[in-house]
């Protein structure tokens, strides 16, 4: 129940980079967004709780091992995403070697579908 307003969010924030990045382009202003995957954060431990207490096959587990198993089933590459990650996404970039990168959301999510 949740999901839709949070996809509604991240979708308008992707389709108002997009437009800035329009009315920005002939100021050589690049804009693009970057879509985080999955980070341990307090709102996931949160979330994880309230699986637990919904979900009788989390029942058994704590937090960080449900977030482990949501992991493990949700991305490819089987690695959680870092700060550090999104961090090297933003500083490329940044970079003169994205200078012709606008308009773009870049997922860094190990291959997570549905991000």
């Amino acid at each position: 129940a949740f999901l839709a307003p949070y996809s509604a969010s991240k979708a308008g924030v992707i389709s108002w980079s997009q437009s800035m990045a329009i009315y920005l382009a002939p100021y050589g202003v690049n804009v693009n967004t970057v879509c985080p995957g999955i980070i341990w954060t307090p709102m996931w431990a949160e979330g994880a709780r309230i699986l637990q207490s919904s979900n009788p096959d989390y029942k058994d587990l704590d937090p960080k091992a449900i977030f482990d198993n949501i992991v493990d089933r949700s991305i490819p590459l089987k690695r959680v995403q870092s700060p550090e990650d999104i961090g090297n996404a933003v500083v490329f970039l940044v970079s003169e070697e994205a200078r012709e990168i606008t308009g773009q959301a870049l997922n860094v999510c190990g291959g997570m579908r549905l991000n």
